[in-house]
């Protein structure tokens, strides 16, 4: 059974918005999931008038639940995701925003940014710039060592296993631009150093300790890059044509805080999967030569 069985989809009634149905569709298709429609709104009609209003294409075989509830719209998708017990999230990274302001400042809207730092379920959410590449094929996870990070990868991997996807798990280290992979349990081949392959290992390893061996066997590389995180992600996106990304962040989109995240809602051109972190939390970071062993 899926550990995903129940779908959230927030919609405003926006043609921006409405680029999530497809998504969230196919991905209750594919994972026999119920998909939970929300929308806030001071009149409520007929279900099927609603969806077509909201531009949800036929749901073909997946199960489908309007909730239309009066009030704030936050507050109603939060609600709904408590009493439905949601597994996922999938929506627009701006909705009504997008369609009123096309400011390239304005990188989340005001309900996806209040939903992925209140939401205790993964949010696949949709930047503007994805494309609407449908079945995914592929899958891409960040991995830091730090306690977002390790559940974004959880995440991942368990949505991986479950939907038949390969994940690629990149690492990055600041440095001149480079990259070597491995696979766990297996060595660099042009490692200089051969304390990388364990390191990564374990890094790896250590956030998927709630997954189970099937679930990690989606795994089929791990990737080492030299350079700036988010120009590493969007490279290695893009080179292995991955459909999403997986990532953990704090929840703050502050000045000079999430600035990878930002860059990538910016940028990206596939859908992200969000994994909400702890704002302050264990940090760990991999260490490389004469660093191993010290405390």
């Amino acid at each position: 059974m899926s550990r995903f069985a129940s779908i959230l989809l927030p919609l405003d009634g926006s043609p921006e918005a409405a680029k999530g149905a497809r998504c969230a569709l196919w991905l209750a298709d594919a994972l026999g999931a119920t998909l939970h429609v929300v929308h806030a709104t001071p009149h409520p009609v007929p279900a099927p008038d609603e969806l077509a209003r909201l531009r949800v294409p036929h749901a073909q075989r997946a199960s489908v639940v309007v909730h239309q509830i009066q009030g704030d719209a936050v507050a109603a998708v939060l609600a709904e995701m408590a009493a439905h017990r949601i597994d996922l999230v999938v929506m627009s990274a701006r909705g009504e925003s997008a369609c009123a302001d096309a400011a390239p400042s304005h990188r989340l809207g005001s309900i996806a940014h209040a939903v992925i730092s209140r939401s205790p379920a993964p949010v696949v959410l949709l930047p503007v710039h994805s494309r609407d590449s449908l079945p995914w094929t592929s899958m891409l996870a960040a991995a830091s060592g730090e306690a977002a990070a390790d559940r974004a990868l959880a995440s991942a991997v368990r949505l991986a296993a479950d939907l038949r996807l390969k994940v690629t798990v990149v690492h990055c280290e600041d440095g001149p631009s480079e990259r070597r992979s491995t696979a766990l349990g297996a060595a660099y081949a042009d490692a200089p150093h051969h304390e990388y392959p364990k390191r990564l290992e374990q890094l790896v390893e250590r956030g998927l300790t709630r997954c189970t061996q099937q679930e990690m066997g989606c795994i089929g590389e791990v990737l080492l890059c030299r350079g700036e995180p988010a120009s590493a992600l969007l490279e290695q996106a893009a080179r292995l044509g991955s459909s999403v990304m997986a990532l953990g962040w704090h929840g703050a989109l502050g000045v000079d805080r999430a600035l990878v995240f930002k860059r990538l809602l910016e940028e990206a051109q596939c859908a992200l999967l969000v994994v909400p972190g702890p704002e302050e939390g264990a940090r760990t970071r991999l260490k490389v030569g004469s660093e191993i062993g010290e405390t």
